[in-house]
């Protein structure tokens, strides 16, 4: 890790404890936590002004030590929670809380709770902080029209792209109102790549020019229907329509080293079906101030179907035309029981059944056609594949207060599940899984909260995978696997959290985690028999282990001479071992694209870009921020940075790496009466994306390398230099 970065977050480290006394004295918004030992601090919506927030989201990036985590994108309903509540429930919607939370106007927030995890209620254990956003009573009139409009330019693209928004939330009558957000974006963006291929002797043999040129156009709408039927009911209904229109234009030319070209191929991407939808609700009905009831339905749908051309040219005619249609379908269906008792003053419980079906048929067809020749079918290994699972979880916790400032949450889940592949594959298997649960919260002091977990967790297993995926530029195949196995593992955890004030704020947290069937690239056997075939897919290797440190804190600067200035420092070392089924040697966890992303981290618009590290070895977010009131503005400029991605297949070894740090610089003001603007320069220093793929002969255990591939890919969706323009308002 960067020394700069080392310094940075030991000086902040050093100094919080010190600078506590002054930086409570900036805060008098905040509720007061030297008071006594207590699970919740308040931040009023004027806390958040002088960001000059546009959404919720916005406000809750501003929260300090506090990241939104969207939760792990999982099957069903009580698996998926993040870290953020809106007036003390959780939304019985499948969107990320980040993307739900850009929904709601900042106008709409009264006040936000920062909770310890014991107090989130049902649905949501196991975070060890919560947020709960508190919203206004909507007037007799509704709410006034909030509106988001805004242009990009984003470096080689050459092209202007734009985001619209509008939200407004009607009252129908006096215990029903209507919130409803539309949103229209537009994504212009391009890739450029120069690739060099070397013999073993380090000779280049030839290189390509490449480029990728999505054009992206979406339209989303959303509307959340609240209606408090009776004293004791209350019942939330939730609906989203995403359609878009995608397009990705494609070139690759490849080279011999004296310029010459050997083959050009060109095509585009089209995509004729693409959307997703989901419906959901909840009713709750409370027996008494000690029992309630929840009821939740869910269900989403999705389509994606993606038809590619590529014409390939040698240096005089038309060599071959190689067309690829991938579709896939998905569609999922949850309905949720929660029942909740708080059995004594010490004693609160919570019971949960959930039942839920998914479903995902998976399309793959590959042809060639040489010049003036027949179309000619590609054979491939599980290309036309049907999975479906049926899956029923059963839970209980207990949340036992054990003494003033010391809460005990125990919990245990069941669940048993059904998984069935038709098609090129037949194969159904059967899953049970139980899944304890332990986490012990102190709080010794004001401001201080020490939480220790153990917990049991299994991993979602991703449809996709069981099915074959085709890069036809980069050539690269991952065959499905039918008989991929969940990720189970031992999770323990350890935190220290401490609140200085209202602007400071200090959370480390070590973790190790055990993990059985560790989800990673392997080989696969596809053609049994004398003619033995291998190829890349993805599976499990058997058991691993993950060790770690993750640290966030926020702090005041004024102590430099930059008032009303603060520091935020969100950061994640750990070491990953497995041993690898190749080499018989222990090494990390698969990080490429092809690995487990983690938990999804998630932020408002006008904040530092979120942690997402997955199995990476370590990255880091710092960023500073400082009002001008004189001026009506502030300007802000956050540093981010991740580890190298590696991958271990068969016949290769894949790095990807960004070298140079990510540098966004932000201005906003309320200069305009009435209006918000916000100035970004996003991706300053550009930095390229560099691939290293490094084939070995026979196979990556020999150790004996047969060639390299080296691309240097500028552009994409973390290395393009983004010009933003966005204006907020009301009327």
């Amino acid at each position: 890790m960067p020394r700069s970065f080392g310094a940075r977050t030991a000086l902040a480290l050093i100094l919080a404890p010190a600078l506590a006394p002054h930086a409570h004295a900036q805060s008098t918004t905040p509720a007061d936590a030297t008071a006594a030992p207590q699970a919740a601090t308040s931040f009023d919506a004027a806390f958040f002004a002088a960001y000059n927030p546009i959404n919720a989201g916005d406000m809750v990036g501003r929260v300090p030590g506090f990241e939104i985590n969207d939760g792990d994108d999982r099957r069903g309903f009580g698996a998926t929670a993040g870290n953020v509540l809106v007036n003390g429930e959780r939304p019985s919607s499948k969107a990320t809380i980040s993307e739900q939370l850009r929904r709601i106007p900042a106008s709409a927030v009264l006040r936000i709770e920062l909770l310890s995890g014991s107090a989130g209620g049902v649905d949501v254990h196991g975070q060890s902080r919560l947020v709960n956003v508190i919203l206004r009573p909507t007037s007799d009139t509704g709410s006034p029209i909030t509106w988001v409009a805004g242009i990009r330019h984003l470096q080689y693209s050459n092209r202007i792209g734009y985001t619209l928004q509008v939200s407004k939330t009607l009252k129908l009558a006096d215990d029903v109102e209507l919130a409803l957000d539309l949103q229209a974006p537009n994504l212009r963006g391009r890739t450029i790549a120069f690739e060099e291929v070397r013999n073993s002797a380090g000779a280049l043999t030839r290189y390509r020019e490449q480029y990728n040129q999505p054009n992206f156009n979406g339209l989303q709408a959303a509307a959340n229907l609240k209606w408090r039927m009776s004293p004791t009911d209350t019942l939330n209904i939730n609906g989203l329509y995403n359609p878009s229109d995608n397009s990705i234009g494609i070139g690759n030319v490849e080279h011999q080293p004296s310029g010459a070209i050997i083959s050009s191929t060109y095509g585009r991407t089209e995509y004729p079906a693409q959307w997703r939808g989901e419906l959901g609700a909840d009713w709750e009905h409370g027996f008494s101030n000690d029992l309630s009831l929840k009821l939740i339905g869910l269900a989403t749908a999705s389509r994606s179907d993606q038809a590619l051309e590529l014409s390939t040219y040698l240096p005089t005619s038309l060599a071959n035309v190689r067309r690829q249609f991938t579709g896939s379908e998905n569609g999922e269906r949850v309905v949720r029981a929660a029942l909740s008792w708080k059995a004594s003053d010490a004693h609160s419980l919570e019971f949960g059944a959930e039942g839920a079906f998914n479903y995902r048929d998976s399309e793959l067809s590959i042809s060639n056609q040489a010049a003036g020749g027949p179309i000619v079918p590609v054979a491939l290994d599980v290309a036309n594949t049907r999975v479906e699972e049926t899956r029923g979880e059963l839970s209980v916790t207990d949340i036992w207060q054990m003494a003033p400032g010391l809460t005990l949450e125990s919990g245990f889940n069941f669940e048993a599940s059904r998984i069935t592949q038709t098609g090129d594959e037949s194969k159904q298997r059967e899953f049970t899984y139980a899944k304890p649960s332990l986490a012990v919260t102190w709080l010794p002091d004001a401001g201080s909260t020490l939480r220790a977990s153990l917990r049991r967790d299994v991993s979602q297993l991703d449809f996709a995978e069981f099915a074959t995926s085709v890069n036809a530029i980069d050539n690269i195949t991952l065959v499905g696997n039918p008989d991929l196995t969940p990720e189970q593992a031992w999770k323990a955890r350890l935190e220290w959290d401490r609140r200085f004030g209202g602007r400071a704020a200090l959370t480390v947290g070590l973790f190790h985690d055990e993990i059985e069937d560790v989800r990673d690239l392997v080989v696969r056997d596809i053609d049994p028999g004398p003619g033995v075939t291998f190829a890349d897919a993805v599976g499990n290797l058997g058991k691993g282990t993950r060790t770690g440190l993750d640290v966030r804190g926020a702090l005041p600067l004024d102590f430099l001479g930059l008032s009303s200035a603060d520091l935020r420092v969100n950061a994640i070392y750990q070491d990953t071992r497995v041993t690898d089924p190749l080499t018989g040697a222990t090494r990390a966890f698969s990080s490429g694209d092809n690995s487990n992303q983690g938990p999804r981290s998630g932020g408002g618009s006008g904040g530092p870009p979120p942690l997402n590290v997955g199995n990476r070895d370590w990255g880091y977010v710092v960023s500073v921020r400082q009002e001008l009131p004189d001026l009506k503005s502030a300007w802000s400029l956050s540093i981010a940075h991740n580890a190298p991605r590696e991958e271990f297949k068969l016949l290769e070894a894949v790095t990807i790496d960004r070298p140079v740090q990510r540098v966004d610089l932000s201005w906003d003001t309320t200069i305009i009466p009435g209006i918000a603007v916000r100035f970004n320069f996003g991706n300053i220093l550009s930095p390229q994306e560099e691939r290293v793929r490094t084939f070995y002969t026979p196979d990556r255990s020999s150790g004996v390398i047969a060639r390299t591939e080296s691309r240097a890919n500028k552009g994409g969706p973390d290395g393009t230099r983004s010009f933003t323009i966005q204006l907020s308002g009301k009327f």
